[in-house]
Formats: structure tokens, sequence, C-alpha cells
């Protein structure tokens, strides 16, 4: 039965978005400015403050969460310093133990995919991009989630895109995520346009034809190129989901892709990591 209440979290890199559902109606939600570089205390304090706002006695909780995670056990095994001092932290003991339910925990992008694949049952071959704060993978292979030994399979997020290129989060050079992300994105745009405040923004540019702009947009469109041609070629996906705050901008993005064939912007958007969270104690 899917009409029990249940609690669906997303830990981003910026934003800790949270509802509480019953069936598949959201009846409330909250959110809670991550603080990811200020560390573990100050994440696990943004948790609480969203939980403490949708928590009824004996409903479960489901967390997405960047980083590799540990499914069965509910911890991060590690994550870059976008979340800071995250690595290790058993949070789904942690957050069990405070509110005392069921909490179940997976990487955020594997919560994305999960989310969006009730809008595609009958696909088995599937790999999801998010776009945020860092740059997210997630790939179903017949009808599996990739998952490795580390659980960092498919974190297209850090394959090489520039061989000796930008700093990553990670500590390696040259990874999608340096080019990909928002951060990377806006960072990149400052540097061309002065003053400039948001991602949003670079794109409110780009249709009003600023040259620095359509020069930025183009070049991400470009490198995005690169990265969905490497994981068709390798594992031939059916289909390549993109979500995440940069897909907010995909009917301008899409145009300047080599092709968009087998493409499809998430259809919850920013929400598809609380759905996939929100599964996760669904019974």
């Amino acid at each position: 039965m899917r009409n029990h209440k249940r609690i669906g979290v997303d830990i981003g890199g910026t934003t800790i978005k949270g509802a509480l559902f019953e069936g598949e109606e959201i009846k409330k939600e909250e959110t809670a400015p991550t603080n990811g570089r200020a560390g573990r205390e100050a994440i696990l304090s943004a948790l609480y403050s969203v939980l403490d706002g949708l928590c009824e006695p004996g409903v479960p909780i489901g967390i997405s969460s960047a980083g590799n995670i540990d499914p069965k056990t509910g911890q991060c095994v590690y994550a870059t310093d976008n979340l800071s001092g995250w690595t290790g932290v058993p949070l789904a003991a942690t957050v069990s133990g405070r509110y005392g339910v069921l909490c179940k925990v997976d990487n955020d992008a594997v919560c994305a995919l999960k989310g969006e694949l009730k809008y595609w049952p009958e696909l088995k071959n599937v790999t999801m991009l998010t776009f945020g704060t860092g740059v997210g993978g997630a790939s179903l292979v017949n009808g599996e989630i990739l998952r490795g030994k580390n659980f960092d399979a498919a974190r297209w997020g850090h394959v090489t895109l520039v061989p000796g290129g930008r700093a990553c989060t990670c500590g390696r050079k040259g990874c999608v995520e340096a080019y990909l992300s928002a951060n990377a994105l806006y960072l990149r745009g400052r540097r061309k346009l002065p003053g400039l405040e948001s991602c949003r923004q670079l794109f409110e540019y780009y249709v009003a034809h600023d040259p620095e702009a359509e020069k930025l947009v183009r070049r991400f469109a470009g490198e995005l190129d690169l990265l969905i041609n490497n994981v068709r070629q390798v594992l031939s996906p059916e289909l390549i989901l993109l979500g995440g705050g940069l897909m907010q901008s995909w009917e301008l993005i899409r145009p300047l892709l080599a092709s968009d064939e087998g493409l499809s912007v998430a259809r919850l958007g920013a929400r598809a990591g609380i759905y996939g969270a929100a599964s996760l104690v669904e019974t």
C-alpha cells in the first residue's frame, strides 16, 4: 500500500529540503540552508531544523544525501568538501536515535533517479545526472542500481573531463564537477561578468544576447555534450535524465547540444530527491 505517511529529505550542498507525504500528496514542506562548508554539526543542525518541522510520531524518514552512501547501514562512507566533515557520519542511526523512527539513507543522485523512475517504469537502463552545487550521478543497469565496491560507482561528477584541469572538491583535478556544477558555472561567469549574482542571471544575460554570457553557456553545453557522450559510450542507456537546479534552464541548453535524443529533463525537478528519499521507507 502507498497511502501511509512518510518523510523525504534531500541534503544538498546548498539547501536541505524536506516534505511530509501522505500517499502521493505532499502535506508539508520545510527547507534550510545546508551550511555544508561549516562542518558536520552545522549540517546536522540544519537537518534537524527541517525534520523538527515535519516529524510526527511513528512516521518513518528517508534521507537523500550527497556522498558515497552505504544503503544498508545508512552511513556516509565518503563525502567531498561540499559537505565538510560528512565522511563517516552514521546518518541513519543518528536520525533514528534522535526521532525514534525508522530511517533509511541513500545517495542523492540515486534517490533522484528512484524518484524519476515512477515515470519510466518500463526502462531497465537509465542514467541520472544532477547539476547543482556539485554534479551527481547514478545509473540503473539491467534493472539494478550500480553501487561499486565503495558505493562510488557511476559518480559521473568525478570522471575526468579536462586532464590536469581545475581543482575539484574531491581533491583531484579536471573533474566534471569542476566544470559543470552550478558553483563552477557561477565562478566562471563572475570572472567574465563582474557583479553576476547567480547562474539564473547568467542565463538571463544569455537570453539578452550578452556576448560573454553566450560564450559561457555555449561552452557549458559543449562540455555537457562530452559528458553525455561518455555516458552513452560506457553504458548505452535507454534514457539519460538531467536534473538539479541548472536544468531549470534546460529549454535554453537543449538546442545547443549535438543531439537531444534519449535525453529528458527530470520531471520532478528539484523535488526528485525528496520523492526518492521518501520511497526508501515506502511500504
